[in-house]
């Protein structure tokens, strides 16, 4: 077996649902596999302290989180983290390296990337990461 334990990071975009297709087809094939599936709840620090925006930021989440719950109940082997932080790149890979995961699948870029780039988060994922990163790019359109 190639990979024992893949993180899968998601943020809704169209390359990381493609991260998700990958992983999918990965599990079908060795069902043997763990997944982590992780979204990142990006946190951003204010000057003040603003009540409640804990709430509103796991309101926010939790339609991903139940999405990726779903999809984790279609795997063999899977479980869903929310990550919570201001450094996507750093949680996604504090997260691999806890999990003990080898192979790390993602989307090229994420809700707010510019098209036929790599993101920030991903660029810095790929260039900090010891374990291997698959970068799952949008289809070509036919």
């Amino acid at each position: 077996m190639w990979s024992r334990k893949i993180l899968v990071a998601y943020d809704g975009s169209v390359p990381s649902r493609r991260a998700i297709q990958i992983v999918q087809d990965i599990a079908s094939r060795t069902p043997e596999v763990d997944v982590v599936l992780v979204h990142v709840m990006r946190l951003f620090s204010s000057g003040a302290a603003a009540a409640g925006i804990d709430t509103v930021v796991m309101d926010e989440a939790e339609p991903i989180k139940e999405e990726l719950e779903r999809i984790a109940s279609s795997l063999p082997r899977a479980q869903v983290k929310i990550l919570k932080g201001s450094s996507p790149a750093d949680l996604i890979l504090n997260c691999a390296r806890d999990e003990g995961a080898d192979l790390i699948i993602m989307g090229s870029r994420g809700m707010g990337g510019v098209k036929g780039y790599l993101g920030s988060v991903s660029y810095a994922v790929v260039k900090d990461s010891p374990v291997t990163v698959m970068i799952a790019k949008e289809a070509d359109e036919a």
